[in-house]
């Protein structure tokens, strides 16, 4: 369950500064909300930090777009799932992401239930470019790897993939994550039924070499058949 102070309690205003400086945005967030949810933010606006003394936090290498987002989220905005947010996979990303720098796992799911849903409603892989970021903004067992791997090893053909992999350069972590992936949803059958579907299991016909075979007929003539 999303956590929500009193409205009473929200008190304190701070500066946040978004994105570099030729495209930097300002916003306002109450204190006690980027405290509750945030370890990050908490850190940063308690203790001897210039942030604590002056309020206001520069995220100079961060989206506004994401961070809007996230106040808006803060606030009890929720994400749409059908709407123009779930229809950009890089934006979800993204917010996933910055949910992860400043450690808000609620933000993180609720960006996680938009990526399911682009991936069950509108069905289309991931492309290379997300890829990319998802694993060069992860580490091994991510949620956000795991879930990128799964569509790809459940939605498509996977001797088709690999090779498309290999050709466009996807990332390594990646190829290995789908091939495990696959192995894991749909193993080898046990040793017993592969052991009855040998063709060889019944006699030895299949391996045989078929020559022709000559005989005498009726007539006294010969008749050649292949044996």
């Amino acid at each position: 369950m999303k956590r929500s102070p009193r409205t009473a309690q929200l008190k304190t205003v701070v500066t946040v500064n978004v994105g570099p400086e030729d495209t930097q945005e300002t916003f306002s967030p109450h204190r006690e909300l980027l405290c509750l949810y945030s370890p990050y933010f908490r850190t940063m606006l308690n203790g001897n930090w210039e942030e604590a003394k002056s309020n206001t936090i520069n995220l100079r290498a961060d989206d506004p777009q994401v961070f809007e987002i996230f106040q808006n989220w803060l606030y009890g905005v929720d994400l749409e799932l059908d709407s123009d947010q779930t229809k950009d996979t890089s934006l979800l990303l993204n917010l996933w992401i910055f949910g992860d720098k400043i450690q808000v796992p609620e933000f993180q799911n609720a960006a996680i239930e938009g990526l399911r849903y682009v991936a069950i409603e509108r069905p289309r892989f991931f492309r290379l470019k997300d890829i990319e970021t998802a694993f060069e903004n992860s580490g091994e067992g991510s949620p956000i790897r795991k879930l990128i791997v799964d569509q790809y090893v459940w939605e498509g053909p996977i001797y088709g993939q690999m090779k498309k992999f290999m050709e466009e350069g996807y990332p390594q972590a990646f190829i290995a994550q789908v091939f495990e992936g696959y192995v894991d949803a749909f193993p080898r059958p046990t040793w017993q039924t592969v052991r009855n579907k040998r063709p060889y299991a019944a006699n030895a016909q299949p391996y045989y070499i078929r020559f022709p075979s000559t005989a005498v007929g009726p007539d006294g003539a010969m008749e050649t058949t292949e044996t």
